[in-house]
């Protein structure tokens, strides 16, 4: 790689299904020299693999990974390096992105753009362990407004270095925390006033906090990754989609030199222009429908049902894919469906399907757009592209869209659907895919039915002399604390 102050990284920018693993595979086989690729799953390393031996003879050794980044998995990428084997190792990108000095004579080829933030929301309903988070966790000003950057202690590191090598009771995301304060190729924020008002509601000397304002009890961390970490390879590529969009993209943008990888590329198209004309596309809402919507207002089990109703009416005999949200437990009642995962990189195996609908929201959070704006620059719209929209694309691109056949205007031709819950982010996936045709509202009884409460009037809303007295001296009490723990940061910066 070059000598800069920047790393240098390639990129492959091509669209799902247009050949950029079979395009590495063929430079890996010409070119020579130690290979490691990373993948998103042990399924994909292993078809990887066999794809690589069948299509150009090359061996390749997969390293599974096994309950997170384990030990283990590590180890045995680490020996294979030293070992100088000539076949090359197919890993989860988990194990690849680490700082492996081993890995000095690798050349590193990562499948799909990986976000670069981990998000640790530390929920603390129990006085003594919002005690002990609150005393873990220490955080000082920054360059970015508004927000603090947690600082590595002698406790966080202490706990990163021996979290599973000595004898402990802490959760693995607390031990996983203390990980990213301790690393050099990570930086951890959290937003100022989640601090302050986490501190503000930590128990008192004698273990006791009475205080019920749920925000005082949650913390909201942000891990940072920096491409230093890769530091180590001979050489790093990226390879995915939308390469611009990618919150890869846009956190990096500015602290590395990207060049276009030479040789390898999509070989099958560049555009979706011979699929355009088949798509149509279908949306539930004129407006961007967000989770709180659709579990308090409606009911997310109610607003499943309902589409699969709808489905299955306007297409009874046509099999398709579905996701659905993360955090509702999977089941899907009409068997035409198969439920695949909201994250679903890399799924090669549903070119049959020319129905897919995604019934996730994923707007970012009101924390996470604050963040992402402050660190990083990066707008409300764009966040939204990057992670709602970027969802959908690789939902979608799972199906017949994918297949490489040439658009022909014969009337045999079937036609593609891809259904979403909001116009907003169909519209930009329209733009993407290169179809003109606008989108079709479908109608759905769960959302159309939803009638919004009354706003409350005057009357309704005014309290009574106690609640207003007590109100005041509630909030007389949290200025109180706030003013301390301001004045307890402010001597941490000192």
């Amino acid at each position: 790689m070059m000598s800069t102050d920047k790393p240098t990284f390639y990129y492959v920018d091509a669209h799902a299904g247009s050949g950029k693993t079979y395009s590495a595979h063929k430079y890996i086989a010409s070119a020579g020299g130690f290979f490691t690729i990373a993948t998103q799953t042990n399924d994909l390393s292993k078809q990887q693999a066999e794809d690589l031996l069948a299509e150009f003879g090359v061996k390749a050794r997969v390293i599974r990974l096994e309950n997170g980044v384990s030990k283990t998995c590590t180890e045995r990428y680490v020996r294979h390096c030293k070992d100088l084997r000539g076949s090359t190792a197919i890993i989860n990108y988990k194990v690849a992105l680490q700082d492996l000095e081993a890995a000095r004579n690798q050349n590193l080829i990562v499948d799909e753009f990986n976000p670069p933030v981990e998000k640790f929301e530390l929920q603390e309903d129990i006085s003594a362990t919002r005690a002990f988070i609150g005393n873990l966790i220490k955080a000082v000003p920054c360059e970015f407004p508004g927000v603090l950057e947690v600082i590595d202690t002698d406790d966080t590191a202490e706990i990163a270095e021996s979290g599973k090598s000595k004898q402990n009771s802490l959760k693995e995301h607390v031990v996983r925390v203390c990980k990213r304060a301790h690393s050099p190729h990570h930086r951890m924020f959290v937003k100022e006033t989640n601090y302050v008002d986490f501190r503000s509601g930590l128990p008192d000397a004698e273990g006791v906090s009475d205080d019920d304002d749920e925000s005082k009890r949650k913390l909201s961390l942000y891990a940072w990754l920096q491409p230093s970490i890769l530091k180590n390879y001979r050489s790093v590529t990226f390879m995915g989609a939308n390469r611009q969009n990618s919150k890869l993209f846009l956190y990096w943008k500015d602290k590395v030199n990207w060049i276009e990888h030479p040789e390898i590329k999509g070989e099958r198209y560049d555009t979706f222009d011979h699929k355009a004309p088949l798509i149509d596309w279908r949306h539930m809402s004129e407006d961007l429908l967000s989770w709180s919507h659709l579990s308090n207002n409606i009911g997310y089990e109610y607003f499943k049902e309902s589409v699969a109703e709808v489905i299955a009416r306007e297409y009874p005999n046509e099999e398709y894919l579905v996701t659905l949200s993360a955090k509702d437990d999977g089941t899907w009642t009409c068997p035409n469906g198969r439920v695949v995962s909201a994250n679903p990189m890399g799924l090669n195996a549903f070119q049959d399907k020319y129905l897919a609908v995604h019934l996730a929201p994923l707007i970012p959070s009101r924390m996470d757009v604050f963040m992402w704006n402050a660190i990083a620059g990066v707008s409300e719209a764009e966040l939204v592209i990057a992670q709602y929209c970027e969802m959908l694309y690789q939902f979608f691109t799972r199906t017949a869209v994918r297949d490489g056949e040439r658009y022909s205007k014969s009337k045999n031709q079937k036609r593609l659907v891809f259904i979403g819950l909001d116009r907003p982010t169909i519209d930009v996936l329209r733009e993407i895919f290169g179809v003109e045709k606008q989108s079709e509202l479908l109608v759905v009884p769960a959302l159309n039915g939803y009638v919004k409460p009354p706003r409350k009037t005057r009357s309704d809303k005014k309290p009574d002399d106690a609640k207003r007295a007590a109100k005041s001296a509630r909030q007389a009490e949290r200025r109180a604390e706030k003013r301390a723990a301001k004045a307890a940061a402010a001597e941490m910066r000192v």
